[in-house]
């Protein structure tokens, strides 16, 4: 069963301050372009500045990265056997959901399914993983806390 994490929580530094979740496209908040595209899909929300009809919860203390925001999202699920990661900023990420499940299923010893860019570059924010290989990845790491998701991704078994 999928369940998602949509990370909603930065501080938009590299946007001068702007939360990111709030921007709107075409007259709507990017949180609610990714919520309702993810209508039916068990999900939580990861920010301490919203308030919405999903479940929202936020690392402690606020602020802490992605991956921080990863495991305390990771933490708020119920049960996944796979979990989607997506960053409130890419509105059309749910659409490449099904083709990471897809290629997960490809792979049983796979961890992680990611997005990669036109230009090769891997795409941590856009990813499904199994459940037991996130679990596995959060621990071998020293400290979530101001982590790149890409030193996530690395402590992976596999990646595809």
């Amino acid at each position: 069963m999928l369940q998602v994490i949509v990370l909603a929580g930065g501080r938009g530094a590299r946007m001068g301050g702007v939360d990111k979740a709030q921007v709107t496209l075409d007259g709507v908040r990017l949180v609610d372009h990714l919520v309702g595209a993810l209508a039916g899909i068990p999900l939580v929300v990861v920010s301490p500045r919203l308030a919405l009809d999903v479940p929202v919860v936020s690392e402690d203390p606020p602020f802490g990265g992605p991956v921080a925001g990863i495991a305390a999202g990771f933490g708020a699920l119920d049960s996944p056997g796979l979990v989607g990661v997506l960053s409130v900023d890419a509105p059309d990420s749910p659409a490449l959901l099904p083709s990471l499940v897809d290629a997960l299923r490809a792979d049983p010893q796979a961890d992680v399914a990611v997005v990669r860019a036109a230009d090769g570059q891997v795409q941590p924010l856009c990813a499904v993983w199994r459940a037991g290989g996130l679990r596995e990845a959060l621990a071998r790491l020293d400290t979530v806390r101001d982590q790149s998701a890409k030193k996530l991704l690395r402590a992976a078994e596999r990646v595809i």
